[in-house]
């Protein structure tokens, strides 16, 4: 039941957000499953994986493709160049990285920010700033188990110009593969993983969490959607800041 309980909450706020499913899986894994932080950084990959992945399969109509592929290649890029560093962190370091990417995520989504739609940029646009922004999101998945969304939705705002649908949907395919990325080259160097039922269990929660999501915003206009956002991702970085520190 557990596992069913945290695979609900991650993928609703995943699929309100694009974000958060780290934030939120991390400190359930902590408080819930007694995992000390870096075990839960880890795991939470995989919840981010699952969550991510089947929300984006709800909302792909409005995924922004060249943006996020180019964003996935260079994320699993900078993952594979930090992954050695990451042993190195003490979890104090963790934590506030955490507390930081945070912190200006919360601020980044509340701050009114002036959208436009992809299709006016020019390849020459956004090149560059995917190129920098995948190599960054890598970098942060490996050091604090971060899914990377909590980064991407204000950045796909602000930064790239996207409306919220699009910067939701583009953010759950970028943030799903590149957790895929880095916790296959974490595994790959010795991290503590283990695949068993309760990770079933997990995907079950989410996946029920998916169908129901998709079912109660297509009855909710987008400005009420938008507020939603806005709350439920406060809500993440207020819980995540009471049990990480």
């Amino acid at each position: 039941m557990i596992y069913l309980f945290c695979g609900s909450i991650i993928g609703t706020v995943m699929g309100l957000t694009g974000a958060g499913g780290a934030l939120v899986a991390i400190p359930l894994f902590i408080h819930f499953l007694g995992m000390d932080l870096k075990s839960a950084s880890v795991y939470s990959l995989m919840a981010v994986v699952l969550a991510s992945l089947l929300n984006y399969v709800a909302q792909r109509k409005e995924t922004q493709y060249r943006v996020g592929v180019i964003i996935i290649a260079t994320s699993a890029v900078g993952s594979f160049l930090m992954a050695p560093f990451k042993d190195l962190l003490p979890s104090l370091i963790v934590a506030i990285l955490l507390a930081l990417v945070s912190l200006y995520a919360l601020y980044a989504v509340w701050v009114p920010i002036k959208t436009s739609n992809i299709d006016d940029l020019s390849i020459k646009h956004f090149y560059p700033k995917a190129l920098s922004v995948g190599f960054i999101l890598g970098a942060l998945t490996t050091f604090t188990g971060l899914g990377g969304g909590v980064l991407m939705l204000p950045i796909f705002l602000g930064f790239f110009g996207f409306s919220q649908p699009q910067a939701v949907a583009t953010g759950l395919l970028a943030v799903g593969m590149s957790s895929m990325a880095s916790l296959v080259i974490q595994v790959s160097r010795g991290a503590q993983f283990e695949v068993n039922g309760d990770l079933l269990i997990l995907l079950l929660g989410i996946l029920c969490s998916v169908l129901v999501l998709k079912l109660v915003t297509m009855r909710f206009p987008l400005p009420i959607l938008a507020r939603l956002r806005q709350i439920v991702f406060t809500l993440v970085v207020i819980l995540a800041f009471s049990k990480i520190f």
